[in-house]
């Protein structure tokens, strides 16, 4: 969804003013603040939902996050990563 009148808000800011923490899409949201950034952090490593099994606290859990984490083929992952 694109904000084309509203900014995002921030769901953490600082004190101090000098840090503020997103989670939006950043396809959608870096163009609102050109040249404004002086860290992105991204939470890799994606494409880890795979229908496999793990084990959590002695409790075997499904390792899926959601589609959204699914891989779509090389083509897919190679795609997503040059956006």
């Amino acid at each position: 969804m694109p904000y084309s009148n509203q900014p995002p808000r921030p769901i953490f800011e600082s004190i101090d003013e000098l840090f503020t923490l997103y989670q939006e899409d950043c396809n959608e949201v870096l163009p609102l603040f050109e040249n404004a950034f002086d860290l992105i952090f991204a939470d890799p490593p994606y494409f880890l939902s795979n229908d496999g099994l793990s084990i959590q606290s002695g409790k075997i859990v499904s390792v899926n996050k959601g589609d959204w984490d699914k891989e779509e083929g090389v083509n897919g992952m190679d795609e997503f990563n040059h956006q």
